[in-house]
Formats: C-alpha cells, structure tokens, sequence
C-alpha cells in the first residue's frame, strides 16, 4: 500500500514540530539577566560587597496564565559559606503575553559574601534559566 505523499509529508512535519510545540505550552524564559537598577535593567555580572539591592528580570513568554514563576538563589562557592546554599525563593504567578518578571534581594547585613551566585528559574516544576553572578571587591 503506497502512502501519499502529501499525507507522509504533514506526519513527518508533525513528528518534527511536536517538541516545539509541547514547549511552547509549558511557556518559556527568553532573556535572564542580573542587574543593579530595577530602572535601568542594565545586565550586569559582577557586583561589589556593598550592592544594595541585586536584581533579577526574567522575560517569560507563552506560559499559560497563572504559571508559578520561581526564582531560587544559591550561594555556588562564596568565602565563609558552604558550598551550592540557598538562601532565599521567591515564586509568583505569571500574568499571561510577554511579560518581565522581576526578583530582587538586599544586601545581608553586613555585606555580600566574596565569590560565585546563580539563580535558578523555574517555570511550574521545570528549571527554565539561571543566572549568575559574582561578588568582588574590584
């Protein structure tokens, strides 16, 4: 039996797009980015001690609405911390489109610790993105 071309052509197109197509629905980050002003939204990959406030923006598209957006932050390897803590999680609902989703954490008191961060980024139970930085005193 000879299958016709039209028919084997949109099954394989389909075979190929179903991937695509099952990550679309559970939505994605298209941009992650760490940064010292929630104004400017300047990347940036290193931070002094003293930062006030480090900022994290993630551009989330095509999540359904409602999807829990989290953000977990993690000491790597910093001086006086033990190693891949973490410290702080954040989560929140997606509004739906094209969306900024953005996280922030203060300074500790008294200062940042030396050395390497990331934040992880989850859409529902799936890690989507991370970001990292560093902290150092030059």
């Amino acid at each position: 039996m000879r299958v016709p071309s039209r028919i084997l052509l949109v099954a394989l197109v389909s075979v190929a797009l179903a991937p695509a197509l099952a990550a679309q629905e559970k939505g994605r980050i298209d941009t992650a980015i760490a940064s010292d002003s929630r104004e400017t939204m300047a990347e940036r990959r290193s931070f002094p001690p003293t930062q006030p406030k480090i900022y994290i923006f993630a551009m989330v598209a095509d999540a359904p609405k409602d999807t829990i957006v989290k953000a977990v932050w993690i000491a790597e390897k910093c001086i006086g911390v033990d190693p891949n803590t973490k410290f702080a999680e954040t989560s929140m609902k997606f509004p739906g489109g094209a969306t900024w989703i953005p996280y922030s954490y203060s300074k500790p008191n008294p200062q940042w610790a030396p050395g390497n961060y990331r934040v992880e980024l989850y859409l529902g139970k799936e890690l989507a993105a991370t970001v990292k930085f560093s902290i150092t005193d030059k």
